[in-house]
């Protein structure tokens, strides 16, 4: 039974999904809010290549001139081993200072394609940002135009003759039930106050009958 529920429990929340993906989908707004925040993700990706290559830019240019101060330092050793006619000394000072000339070439070499590597990652980069900024501009403008749908639809549902129509009709019904609720007011008053009137007249009356009996009765 557990099992059973369960997989009526997963059941709903695919379908659920399914839903709501469909949604997003039919929903170009949320397309479009999902393209742009995938983009900004790739530009702050590409904003980390390019501090990663200008580092890499700086250790090169490091490397390179320790290079050359190496080599540098082995030609000056080369020159004092001839000077001193220490002529083995002054060939292992030949090949360590080639070496070190070839090490420092090589190094040259790569600090230049990595400065030419990092101007191409940065006009990437701006390219990128631009890109997203034009996105979010395109956002606005779409949402814009969605609330112009939107309002437009809303009016034309008030404004359309089948649901004016029904409208007007509502409002006239309740117009002749508050003119039907005045008039019997209106009635009930008027009715009221001739009732009023009879109570009245018949009380004078009957006061002023009672006033000819007593003079009768002082006449005789």
């Amino acid at each position: 039974m557990t099992n059973f529920f369960e997989k009526m429990k997963q059941s709903i929340v695919e379908d659920f999904q399914g839903v709501t993906e469909m949604k997003v989908k039919q929903n170009p707004i949320s397309l479009l809010n999902k393209y742009v925040r995938d983009s900004e993700k790739e530009v702050e990706k590409a904003g980390k290549l390019v501090e990663r290559q200008r580092l890499l830019k700086n250790e090169f240019y490091k490397e390179w001139k320790l290079a050359n101060a190496l080599a540098n330092k082995r030609k000056e050793q080369r020159d004092l081993a001839i000077q001193a006619g220490e002529d083995s000394l002054a060939e292992t000072a030949i090949l360590y200072q080639a070496q070190a000339e070839q090490q420092a070439d090589r190094l040259g070499q790569a600090y230049e394609t990595a400065i030419q590597q990092l101007s191409e990652l940065e006009q990437k980069y701006e390219e990128m940002k631009l890109k997203v900024k034009d996105m979010h501009i395109k956002r606005l403008e779409l949402m814009g135009k969605e609330n112009v749908l939107s309002m437009k639809e809303k009016m034309n549902k008030l404004l359309s003759e089948s649901e004016f129509g029904d409208a007007a009709e509502n409002f006239e019904t309740v117009e002749s039930d508050m003119k039907q609720k005045e008039t019997n007011f209106d009635d009930e008053y008027e009715i009221t106050i001739f009732d009023a009137k009879i109570q009245k007249l018949a009380k004078e009356l009957n006061n002023a009958e009672k006033q000819k009996q007593i003079q009768e009765n002082v006449v005789q």
